[in-house]
């Protein structure tokens, strides 16, 4: 196993050095053929070698972690399929034909899941938002498990990037809204205190942000039946129209659980006129508890 780990961190050295190795000479040879014209009209004009050297060494280095990280991934033929499915999102949210498409595209990364791992585990997180929306838990728990939950951790340790933080926050949110429909408090417990460490570190960044970690508040009180003290926790939202859809939804569930049938049902209402499209209403009504949508028991 360690000869395999050593030769396989060998091949990525060689792989690398190759790649630099061949711009270098690219860039190198491109500087001495416009100096080579330049001293033609001018015979002070030449760069010096050393200067070629160094510019061409620096240069490889830039232009190989442009390629890398911004013009490969846009040009791989998966990569483009999720952008397709995340315009897609955007307008229908969750759709059968989304949904389908993620799955089929999930599939494909699987096969190669290294050089598809980022891919991977946003599918598995929308998967896995998309089905506890739709009250298909199995699934969803299914689709969560595929997430590389210690790989994501070590990517948020490793770069001051914002991306790695807010994914693994929303895989932290998505177990707990799991766990909270499932009426399973401990487990719901579990992951709130798991996540702490990254909500801190977001908190505060925008309201649309707070809104997001609060969500996983929101559910423990649920489940814990505190329901005066999730709607407290929602009220400072409730002036911001971007979130109004999330904050009626969340209201109607609460006072559901309450017992305040009427006062839910307005907040029912409310969430599916602001519903953007016909999974924000098809959600609406699952909550609601009148869609013949298939669905499971919390106990799933």
């Amino acid at each position: 196993m360690k000869n395999t780990s050593n030769n396989k961190l060998k091949g990525i050295a060689i792989s690398v050095f190759l790649r630099w190795a061949t711009l270098f000479i690219i860039i190198f040879l491109l500087l001495t053929l416009i100096d080579a014209f330049t001293a033609l009209s001018d015979s002070n004009s030449g760069g010096s070698l050393t200067f070629r050297l160094i510019f061409a060494a620096a240069a490889s280095v830039v232009v190989n972690v442009i390629l890398y990280f911004l013009v490969a991934p846009r040009m791989n033929k998966n990569f483009r399929a999720y952008r397709t499915i995340i315009m897609s999102i955007a307008s229908e949210g969750y759709s059968q034909r989304n949904i389908s498409d993620m799955e089929k595209q999930l599939e494909i990364c699987m096969l190669d899941r290294e050089k598809n791992e980022m891919l991977v585990d946003q599918y598995s997180m929308f998967l896995g938002e998309a089905y506890i929306s739709l009250h298909r838990y199995a699934e969803a728990e299914k689709h969560l498990d595929t997430a590389d939950y210690d790989k994501m951790a070590k990517a948020v340790q490793a770069t001051s990037n914002i991306k790695p933080l807010q994914n693994i926050i929303m895989l932290h949110v998505l177990w707990i809204q799991l766990f909270s429909a499932r009426r399973d408090k401990e487990a719901t417990e579990h992951w709130v205190r798991k996540g702490e460490k990254y909500f801190g570190r977001m908190r505060g960044k925008d309201e649309v942000t707070d809104y997001f970690i609060d969500t996983a508040y929101f559910e423990s009180l649920l489940v814990h039946d505190q329901y005066s003290s999730a709607l407290e926790l929602l009220k400072k939202y409730e002036s911001n129209e971007a979130l109004e859809f999330g904050v009626s939804l969340d209201k109607a569930r609460c006072l559901k659980l309450m017992g305040s049938a009427e006062k839910a049902n307005e907040y029912f209402n409310k969430a599916y006129e602001l519903a953007a499209n016909d999974w924000r209403r098809l959600t609406v009504e699952l909550e609601r508890g009148v869609s013949d949508s298939p669905s499971e028991n919390t106990n799933s």
